[in-house]
């Protein structure tokens, strides 16, 4: 192709560090595109001066140099969407040659921010003349985008400011407990004592180091309340590097506001989980997270980052052993493998290194639990633990009773916040009938004065949760249902919510497991509770034959929206009383409809119950106008669901929505949607759907081969043909196992054609050669494609020399793969690697080495000679 005069050819290459305002090379390629686009494009949107102002031919275009590649970014969401708007009008634009587009390639490939905003604007409104796009429009988006992508700083806030503020790392920030004041320690030493390392530290330190030098990982603390865990976790933290932040996920609740920002998780971001299990547990919100932060962690355009969390040890069996249902699958599979165990007491080492600490330090905080920690026990010592179980000891009647009722709602589902009315209305329940007669009025002001005051700093058995109440209002005096006044001062008791001491809530889940409430206690969850916990509390209720109370919680639980509530209580009450049509008939009427999955359970539910008119009143409120889409998965069981029930106006309705408005980011639930819609027998919007996907499905070229095999499936063979024209025009050929799974599935979609294109790209010739399980794939591949002249150039490459010898099932693989191939030199030399690098055993099973060394070698690799017991020492 010419070169064309005054196009982006003349720019010279630039990188954003040299960018400045007044900067000569990059005013003049403004000036020159803006001058470009003021007078030079024809009708059809080509460049004046670009070849005669005509369309390159067919021969032409194969001179070309070879396709710009899509720029990889992982974060910010913005930068992304500014490279691939930009890498979409390069393509529209016929994918301008290196001579024209030379001076500004890494505006459209790297994955840096382009450092000036009109550098980006120009390249854009030159491609998008010559596109043929709305060129106002697309200026606009990029500039929104270059901003958007600027102002960009990722969720958390920086750890240097919470090195600088105590207080943010508290029990009301990242959760570590003061340590008890001693001879006025916290005056004169800070909040916290010197801190003592332990062998746990040194595991998690391993952790962090990697994180800081570019590895993302996780680490979990296991151990119990008190053992120091979140203290650990902050100690490693704080020593990372200025520029990384952490983020401590906590509202609307942890599972939703870790979901909510995982896309906007930067680089070098923690992700703080203390107590993890309030993430990871909850249905099923808690696999979500799960598997969205094992996606974090494997994206290798995110890393670094780390993911911190703490477990007791009860919690940490509950999300890593598997159940019938398997209800924690992915966060044992997120979990697997990252345990670290924190003691409960110092070892003699420990105690060592705390003496050492004390006599540097002089803090008598330190002192006093050398001397007094009983077993070793410091960090509890530290935390107070010995003063709370003491006040817990020392509790009679009603306090008594309104602790356990705390511990027990804590024990048997509720969250972390226990409504003082539910406390209340409850706790008369715990006590003898002259217990109770002997109570005055002011019996709940007297319990709350007793397990609220503080002892030596450290907080009460419970603790008041602060509340932002309205404000410019006046206060009300109006009474709670348990008698109490309210403080005119104060928040008002009806909304009073208090925190149980940990300690004490871990102490009471093993002390009083075999214990079963008093009714008081159930009447007063159905009525207090928060309505996230009346299903967790329903369930408790039932596994303890308490099914009257269980139906209720389930009853409210189903008001407020929660629709598992609704299948359990169908289910439940359907065996009890088989023909009360009024547990179905209430589930219908009061289950949320956002939630596909859920939906497609009720419907299940309803329709194995024959609740037939439920259905149809459960129908008639339209749940596929109402189902969320973000989730492919649950729409597509939806889908089935409603098919199962023959509601096909429903199907037709929701089959529409998918059609005009699922996502295309994913091509994998791109290809579960159509398969669900070929299914129904959505036949026009499965169409729709295809003609979206061919054009616009992201090339997550991992997941394309998936989508073109949804499209043979449904016979939708012109959009198959243009999808796999994308993606043998694009695919990145340096990635083998990208190159193998697109080769295997244009094979299997007789898309000969693409498959031609795809391998006249000569994978074999830029293939990375490091990973034997690629490239055994790639191999393979070829010689099913019939790409004889291919292989031939993958095996002259060597990959038996390149090949990363870690993975011994890969080796091996790998091995056969060339043995099939013929190349058995190239077996040899890789056999040959495997024994100096410890894998003799696939030395051996190649050829006659195992008849050569059948006794084993000598260093110098050598076959031992034949030795028996007696040539032993």
């Amino acid at each position: 192709m010419g070169q064309p005069a005054g196009l982006l050819s003349t720019m010279e290459p630039w990188k954003s560090s040299d960018l400045s305002c007044d900067a000569p090379s990059t005013s003049s390629c403004i000036s020159a595109v803006h001058a470009v686009t003021e007078r030079g494009f024809g009708d059809d949107g080509a460049m004046s001066g670009d070849i005669g102002g005509r369309r390159p031919d067919p021969e032409e275009n194969s001179k070309r140099a070879r396709l710009l590649k899509r720029a990889r970014v992982g974060w910010p969401p913005a930068l992304r969407e500014l490279k691939d708007l930009l890498y979409e009008v390069y393509l529209a634009a016929g994918a301008p040659s290196l001579d024209e587009i030379n001076g500004n390639r890494r505006i459209i490939t790297d994955g840096e921010r382009p450092g000036q905003q009109a550098d980006v604007v120009a390249v854009a409104t030159v491609l998008a003349h010559r596109a043929a796009w709305n060129v106002p429009d697309v200026a606009g988006r990029v500039r929104d985008l270059w901003v958007q992508a600027g102002m960009a700083r990722g969720v958390g806030r920086p750890i240097s400011e919470l090195r600088g503020d105590i207080r943010l790392v508290l029990d009301r920030g990242l959760g570590i407990h003061p340590a008890l004041d001693s001879g006025g320690a916290r005056g004169r030493f800070g909040m916290l004592p010197a801190y003592v390392a332990r062998d746990h530290d040194a595991r998690l330190r391993e952790v962090v180091d990697a994180a800081g030098a570019g590895c993302s990982g996780i680490a979990v603390l296991v151990g119990g309340s008190s053992t120091g865990k979140t203290r650990a976790l902050w100690e490693a933290v704080r020593a990372l590097p200025d520029g990384w932040r952490l983020w401590h996920p906590l509202s609307p609740t942890a599972p939703e506001a870790a979901l909510a920002a995982l896309p906007d998780i930067a680089p070098k971001t923690v992700v703080w989980l203390n107590e993890a299990q309030h993430y990871l547990a909850p249905e099923p919100l808690g696999e979500q997270v799960a598997a969205g932060l094992r996606e974090l962690l494997n994206d290798p355009l995110r890393t670094p980052v780390l993911v911190l969390g703490t477990l007791w040890l009860d919690h940490w069996d509950t999300l890593s052993t598997h159940s019938t249902p398997d209800r924690h699958a992915g966060a044992r599979a997120l979990l697997a493998g990252h345990k670290i165990d924190v003691p409960d007491a110092f070892t003699e080492n420990d105690l060592a290194a705390l003496d050492a600490t004390n006599d540097a330090d002089a803090d008598p905080r330190l002192a006093e639990a050398a001397q007094h920690a009983q077993g070793g026990r410091v960090t509890q010592y530290l935390a107070g633990v010995p003063h709370l179980m003491d006040r817990y000891n020392a509790a009679r009647g009603a306090t008594l009773a309104l602790i356990h009722a705390a511990i027990d709602a804590r024990r048997l589902g509720a969250g972390l916040y226990i409504p003082l009315n539910w406390l209340a209305d409850a706790a008369r329940g715990y006590l003898t009938d002259a217990e109770d007669l002997a109570l005055d009025d002011d019996w709940l002001s007297e319990a709350l004065a007793y397990v609220t005051t503080p002892c030596s700093g450290i907080p009460g058995i419970l603790t008041l949760v602060p509340t932002n109440g309205p404000r410019n209002q006046r206060p009300r005096r109006a009474s709670a249902a348990s008698g109490v006044p309210a403080d005119p001062l104060g928040p008002r008791p009806q909304g009073a919510q208090y925190l149980l001491a940990d300690y004490l809530d871990q102490h009471g889940r093993h002390h009083r497991v075999s214990k079963i409430p008093p009714i008081d206690f159930w009447r007063a969850a159905a009525q207090h509770a928060h309505p996230t916990d009346l299903t967790a509390l329903g369930d408790a209720a039932w596994n303890r034959g308490l099914y009257r109370d269980a139906a209720q919680l389930h009853k409210h639980a189903t008001t407020h929206g929660n629709p598992r509530a609704a299948v359990t209580l169908v289910h439940r009450l359907h065996t009890l009383h088989p023909t009360d049509p009024r547990p179905a008939r209430w589930a219908a009427e009061h289950a949320a409809l956002d939630n596909p999955h859920a939906v497609a359970g009720l419907l299940d539910a309803l329709r194995e119950a024959g609740a037939h008119e439920q259905i149809t009143a459960l129908l008639a409120r339209n749940p596929a106008a109402h189902a969320a889409l973000d989730h492919p998965y649950t729409v597509a069981e939806l889908l089935d669901a409603l098919r199962e029930a023959g509601a096909h106006e429903q199907i037709t309705a929701l089959a529409d929505r998918l059609a005009a408005h699922a996502a295309l980011d994913h091509p994998y639930t791109v290809a579960e949607l159509l398969d669900a819609l070929r299914k129904a027998g959505a036949h026009e919007q499965l169409t729709a759907l295809a003609d979206r996907a061919a054009e616009h499905a992201a090339l997550d070229l991992y997941t394309v081969p998936r989508l073109l095999d949804a499209l043979r499936k449904a016979g939708a063979h012109e959009q198959l043909t243009a999808l796999a024209d994308r993606a043998a025009a694009h695919a990145a050929v340096d990635d083998p196992y990208i190159a193998a799974g697109l080769l295997d599935a244009l094979r299997e979609a007789w898309a000969h054609e693409q498959l031609t294109a795809l391998l006249a790209r000569n994978a074999a010739a830029n293939a990375a050669l490091d990973n034997p399980n690629a490239v055994a794939g790639l191999l393979d591949a070829l010689r099913k494609a019939g790409g004889r002249e291919q292989v031939t150039a993958l095996l002259a490459r060597n990959p038996a020399a390149n090949a990363a010898l870690n993975d011994p099932h890969a080796v091996a693989g790998l091995l056969d793969t060339l043995r099939k191939a013929g190349a058995h030199e190239q077996v040899t030399a890789l056999a040959d690697r495997c024994a100096p690098a410890g894998r003799i055993d696939l030395f051996i099973n190649h050829g006659r080495h195992r008849e050569q060394c059948r006794f084993g070698r000598e260093p110098d690799g050598s076959a031992a000679s034949s030795w028996a017991w007696d040539d032993l020492d």
